[in-house]
């Protein structure tokens, strides 16, 4: 079914109904070849079944969400059936999706167009959620930095905030547990991590919305922990704020602390935290026990 994916590309670019679309259908045919190991394992069984596409009555605007919709249906049958739900696979998938997307010219349909890859994703996870492996982060992430760029696309081009679904948002969560249980300043080391990581050839700066999205990736999993870890994190968060002689390191444990303010259930914990916590040196740390008091 892959195969013969690319091959109706290849049909559509020789032919009159691919004309305006050539230059976008190559930098589509390089994306999917980087797909390629999402299908290396498939049974050939499935290209006996399937049909190379006819384009003729396919509207030129639409050529491409067509294939970008063959393409995640494929992916669902061919990979997702036959070797699991893994960040590795939903990462290079997500990030093909991504490069399928961005052939298309910047606009509202664009937008449009994102918002449904992203919304195809959340689809899958409900028949195939993320399986993550124990020691694996590497490729998890991954699988979140593309997930940002998909909204940031999404956002840029209907020039409004994504709205998360909460199936995205679950996805993500044991991951975003994970780095803060594992880091004083989980959204810091976030942040680095995406940009030393390889991006798969995207050109992209890591920003403010960047970061923006990562904290409510974070939060969201922060809530979803038992209350015995998170009072114990905040409680280590908190002594770390008053011992702290850089106020700058105070500022990036500060910002992950607030993500717990909108927990109703921690808020009593905190203000018992803060009461029973020593007084610092330094006044920018006495005014956050302050702000946690006032809870």
């Amino acid at each position: 079914m892959h195969d013969l994916l690319v091959q109706s590309i290849q049909s559509l670019q020789k032919s009159k109904y691919g004309k305006g679309n050539k230059g976008k259908l190559t930098s589509i045919q390089s994306a999917l070849k980087l797909a390629n190991p999402l299908f290396a394992s498939s049974p050939k069984d499935h290209e006996k079944s399937g049909r190379i596409i006819s384009f003729r009555n396919i509207e030129q605007t639409e050529q491409i969400p067509k294939i970008l919709d063959e393409f995640a249906s494929n992916f669902e049958i061919q990979c997702l059936e036959n070797d699991g739900a893994s960040a590795k696979n939903y990462s290079l998938f997500s990030v093909t999706l991504l490069k399928i997307i961005k052939t298309l010219d910047a606009d509202k349909k664009r937008g449009l167009v994102s918002a449904h890859a992203i919304n195809i994703l959340n689809q899958m996870f409900v028949k195939y959620p993320v399986e993550y492996k124990k020691v694996e982060i590497r490729d998890p992430l991954k699988f979140v930095f593309v997930i940002a760029e998909l909204v940031m696309d999404a956002e840029r081009n209907l020039s409004k905030n994504y709205e998360f679904d909460e199936i995205l948002l679950r996805q993500i969560s044991p991951l975003m547990q994970r780095y803060y249980m594992k880091f004083d300043n989980a959204i810091t080391q976030i942040i680095y991590e995406f940009n030393k990581m390889p991006k798969f050839r995207l050109t992209v700066s890591i920003g403010e919305r960047h970061e923006e999205i990562v904290k409510t990736f974070l939060q969201y999993g922060m809530f979803q922990l038992s209350l015995e870890d998170k009072i114990s994190r905040a409680k280590n968060i908190i002594e770390k704020i008053t011992l702290e002689k850089s106020d700058a390191i105070t500022l990036k444990h500060y910002n992950v602390l607030k993500l717990c303010f909108r927990d109703k259930e921690m808020r009593p914990h905190l203000v018992q935290i803060a009461k029973t916590t020593s007084r610092s040196e330094r006044r920018f740390a006495n005014t956050i026990l302050d702000e946690v008091l006032d809870l």
